[in-house]
């Protein structure tokens, strides 16, 4: 009884090891929708670009409220010797005043203050979508240093196997001693490239963490395997996506807006603002055998401004707030070229490289594989010699690097082109 408990407690404590060892190796699997979440809610440059957001936004009750009242106290018609019963116009002072713009000042104020704010927030989906930009961007680059990784480890495992063959045939009296120095030297070269991946693979993994505002040393774990998909849009579709929603342009046309309405207000500068004062006036009783009672006093004023310096003023304000909307235009044209260009530029490489990934995926790498079984053949039975086998190796190799190579620069081409047009363009499967 006491050896069956034994057992079942042993493969209790088994299983919960397997799913434990299960659960760790899911949690050190990363995943680039997990990535682009944390790094839109940690990247301090995101969070940064929200906080600017925020102080344009309470820019705008400011914009439209009106000014301080001004709190006035006075002494008015004092005698030179500081008697206040004497004059009959003798009076203590208190007043306050308001001025009020004309009308439709406040209102273009405003809508001034909420279009610079409407423009601001643009620049937060902008800093997001280069932030998830870079994200992607060194997602792809350190999947692509694994798939390298796993690529030379096994053509390395391989090329240790021909070593033998070439040691093995040259004690045999049937190699030469130049086959097995050649494969030790390609091997040794591998051995490098290794190292030099294995510090790359630290270096983006360091990247990925300030990207998430984590310490550079954190763990990153290892991405999946990059799925490539067919890029389902056209040129023009892009660029008709990325005139009505690229964050930068949508930015530049709340601008010309926001430039517009100071045209609006320059216009209201020609008319006057107004001053409405109140005061009240306190005065002494007169002084002498008969005392005569005085009565407090109260003064009433509207107060506006002449803008009769209008030449050099009102008119210049107008010219220059005409040239500012014809400069922001003018930006706005310009960056609206540079981006269609961009689209067309992005497009046409994406397209090659499609083009490019089923080439290797369907011609070169599956070719190349013959040709090495082709050379194992021949070499084994004695009509062909090592070199041809092992060059048969290395050009499968180089072969299958430039296919990652391609398929990394793919994705980020794609990652680019959505930064560009202002949203992602389709969901992939980045994880087998």
């Amino acid at each position: 009884m006491l050896r069956k408990f034994i057992k079942l407690f042993g493969l209790t404590l088994f299983i919960i090891f397997i799913f434990v060892s299960e659960g760790q190796a899911e949690e050190i699997r990363l995943k680039l929708d997990q990535l682009i979440e944390n790094a839109l809610q940690n990247n301090p440059e995101i969070l940064a670009s929200k906080k600017r957001w925020e102080v344009f936004k309470e820019k705008i009750p400011q914009a439209r409220a009106l000014p301080d009242p001004m709190f006035g106290f006075g002494i008015i018609s004092l005698p030179t010797n500081f008697k206040f019963r004497e004059e009959d116009m003798t009076m203590k002072e208190i007043s306050i005043s308001q001025m009020v713009p004309f009308y439709g000042k406040r209102r273009l104020m405003g809508e001034m203050a909420e279009k610079e704010a409407e423009a601001v927030y643009n620049e937060i989906q902008e800093k997001t979508n280069r932030i998830i930009r870079e994200v992607k961007a060194a997602y792809y680059d350190l999947s692509h240093v694994y798939r390298t990784t796993d690529v030379t480890q096994r053509n390395k495992e391989i090329l240790e196997n021909f070593v033998k063959i070439a040691e093995t045939q040259y004690a045999v009296g049937m190699g030469i001693q130049q086959d097995v120095l050649k494969a030790h030297v390609e091997v040794s070269k591998m051995v490098d490239e290794l190292i030099m991946l294995g510090q790359r693979k630290r270096a983006l993994g360091a990247k990925l963490n300030a990207l998430l505002n984590r310490s550079t040393e954190a763990p990153v774990g290892e991405p999946g395997e990059v799925v490539p998909q067919k890029f389902p849009f056209t040129v023009e579709e892009l660029q008709k996506m990325a005139v009505e929603i690229n964050p930068t342009l949508k930015g530049m046309k709340k601008m010309i807006e926001a430039k517009e309405k100071a045209y609006g207000l320059a216009k209201r500068e020609y008319y006057p603002d107004f001053t409405f004062k109140f005061a009240y006036g306190q005065r002494d009783n007169s002084e002498g055998p008969e005392v005569m009672k005085r009565k407090d006093m109260l003064t009433g004023m509207v107060e506006m401004n002449i803008p009769i310096f209008y030449k050099s003023k009102q008119e210049r304000k107008l010219a220059e707030t005409k040239a500012d909307i014809q400069l922001v235009e003018a930006q706005y044209r310009a960056m609206k070229n540079e981006i269609v260009f961009m689209i067309t530029d992005m497009s046409s490489m994406i397209q090659r490289v499609e083009r490019q990934l089923e080439l290797y995926r369907t011609g070169i790498i599956p070719q190349a594989s013959l040709q090495i079984n082709s050379a194992l053949s021949s070499y084994r039975v004695g009509r062909a010699d090592f070199m041809t086998l092992l060059d048969s190796r290395m050009t499968l190799y180089r072969y299958e690097l430039e296919y990652h190579q391609a398929l990394t620069e793919y994705e980020k081409n794609v990652a680019s082109l959505e930064s560009v047009v202002g949203r992602q363009l389709f969901y992939k499967g980045e994880q087998k």
